[in-house]
């Protein structure tokens, strides 16, 4: 490739700005529009035979299309996919830049306070991607790009599969490093929302540390196989992000929290005001900020000079694994939680006095009974109703998928537990774990307010998962009219002799 080459007759090229496992970057000018782009002509590495290469280049030119659709200020955009001479080029966004990769080499490891700012910034791209339903696959510092004014951006979405998947079917090989891989991708499982999680606690490890968790080295075979175990030293140096990346390289999936919570603490801990980490005070108003180290390396991909600016945190707590994927309501004042908490007593005893008479007057269902259940499933009719396995709406609750009998009491309790809601809040509050209930639902006025907007509730598609979860589609139907899927995995724990809910994750929404 040459300097001032026409591509796609459309966009010339300037000069080269970087290149990696998978390809080339370039700086261009779209002679269109007459504005600075970036073209990344897709490469795969040696060994890969033609019709491998082939299905590469599709898979290439779907992603692109897939990623185009994202559109947010901390994710490089991508506004074409062209062919060229046989090959794919995605034309993107052109960002004045130095990878995080490069900073971290050249300049050294960020401070905690800097690197919680860089990994807000990468969070709420990823959160944006998780919310139109694609996975990176690949979070590392050398796809996180931080701007001459500061701007941290995230590229490459999506990418890393097609060259992986067509490298590993020649040469049994990975295109890049294994170094940023969650454990169960290492092990062969597929790439998640979650993995997306423990990618990001790599990175922003390796921004403050200066090197990822299970380090690098020269056999990527063996690295692969320190990052399957899941067995990492302790970070030393990240201060007040220590307990966060905790949480996000657990080992175990269902233990990291979700990637909008990730944004939430990391924007949390950026606003910080620490003297000894060089953040400076700002006027009223206006954003903390932390000085990114300068270099004197001119073009290409200049710049490290600059600030990573961080938005104001968000008013209100933030609570992992939320009932459903959207920012939480802020908490009732504590003048109103009394109020709510005696009001849904009040309905829970109206409905109790009810039963009641209906059970010695002879009408109604006879031995009716309210509050808190362990026990079976309620009737057809009572609750909210269900859904049944093919997303109609039934009578009858779904049969729990087939599965051991553990797996089946599981998937009953998620039944029964959606049967009661919003109906018997009471009921469907001993469903739930003293943790989820005061972490999660926040106390059981936090809880009441949350249900208060909803008419109905159904499950369908109840499942087993693995590691005592459950996979279901929960369907809300809100006073308004309105109604919203979420695919959920939900943590069971066994206590008080039956399966309660301690912890959810939304898979996906519609």
């Amino acid at each position: 490739m040459a300097e001032d080459e026409l591509i796609a007759g459309r966009y010339r090229v300037v000069a080269r700005v970087g290149s990696g496992a998978m390809g080339v970057v370039w700086r261009a000018e779209d002679e269109r529009l007459r504005r600075a782009v970036a073209l990344k002509q897709v490469r795969l590495p040696g060994g890969v035979d033609e019709r491998s290469t082939e299905q590469a280049h599709q898979r290439v030119i779907r992603e692109g299309r897939l990623v185009a659709r994202i559109h947010h200020p901390h994710a490089i955009s991508v506004f074409d996919v062209v062919d060229h001479d046989g090959e794919p080029w995605l034309v993107m966004e052109y960002l004045p830049s130095r990878s995080l990769a490069e900073v971290v080499a050249e300049d050294g490891a960020l401070t905690s306070h800097a690197a919680a700012a860089m990994g807000h910034q990468v969070a709420a791209a990823l959160t944006a991607a998780h919310a139109a339903g694609i996975v990176h696959r690949d979070v590392k510092p050398g796809n996180v790009l931080i701007g001459t004014d500061g701007v941290v951006k995230v590229t490459d979405f999506g990418i890393s599969r097609a060259v992986d998947e067509a490298t590993i079917t020649s040469t049994g090989m990975m295109a890049g490093t294994p170094a940023y891989l969650a454990p169960e991708v290492a092990r062969g499982a597929a790439a998640d929302f979650r993995s997306d999680v423990y990618s990001l606690g790599s990175t922003i490890y390796a921004a403050v540390e200066g090197a990822p968790p299970f380090g690098t080295g020269e056999n990527p075979l063996a690295l692969l196989h320190r990052v399957a175990t899941g067995d990492h030293p302790a970070p030393r140096l990240a201060g007040s992000l220590a307990p966060l990346l905790g949480r996000l390289l657990a080992t175990d999936p269902l233990h990291r929290p979700e990637m909008h919570q990730v944004r939430d603490e990391l924007e949390r801990l950026a606003a910080v005001d620490v003297e000894t980490d060089a953040w400076t005070e700002e006027a009223p108003g206006t954003s903390p900020t932390v000085p990114v180290p300068p270099t004197d390396r001119p073009e290409p991909m200049p710049a490290g000079a600059g600030r990573v600016a961080v938005a104001p945190p968000a008013p209100g707590p933030t609570h992992p694994l939320p009932l459903r994927p959207q920012e939480p309501d802020p908490a009732p004042s504590p003048r109103r939680r009394p109020l709510l908490i005696g009001l849904a007593l009040l309905l829970v005893g109206a409905v109790a006095v009810v039963a009641l008479v209906f059970s010695t007057s002879g009408g109604g269902v006879t031995g009716a009974t309210t509050g808190p259940s362990t026990g079976a499933a309620p009737s057809a009719g009572s609750g909210s109703g269900s859904a049944s396995d093919d997303g109609s709406d039934s009578d009858s609750p779904p049969a729990p998928a087939p599965g051991t009998s553990e797996q089946v009491a599981q998937q009953q309790a998620i039944v029964d537990y959606y049967g009661l809601i919003p109906s018997d809040l009471a009921a469907g509050w001993e469903r739930l774990t003293p943790s989820y209930q005061r972490n999660t639902a926040g106390g059981f006025a936090g809880y009441s307010q949350f249900w208060g907007d909803m008419s109905r509730v159904t499950v369908r598609g109840v499942s087993p998962a693995p590691g005592d979860s459950v996979d279901a589609t929960v369907t809300y139907t809100y006073r308004d009219g309105r109604t919203s899927s979420e695919r959920t995995l939900f943590r069971m724990v066994q206590q008080d002799g039956g399966w309660k809910i301690d912890g959810s994750q939304v898979l996906s929404s519609r």
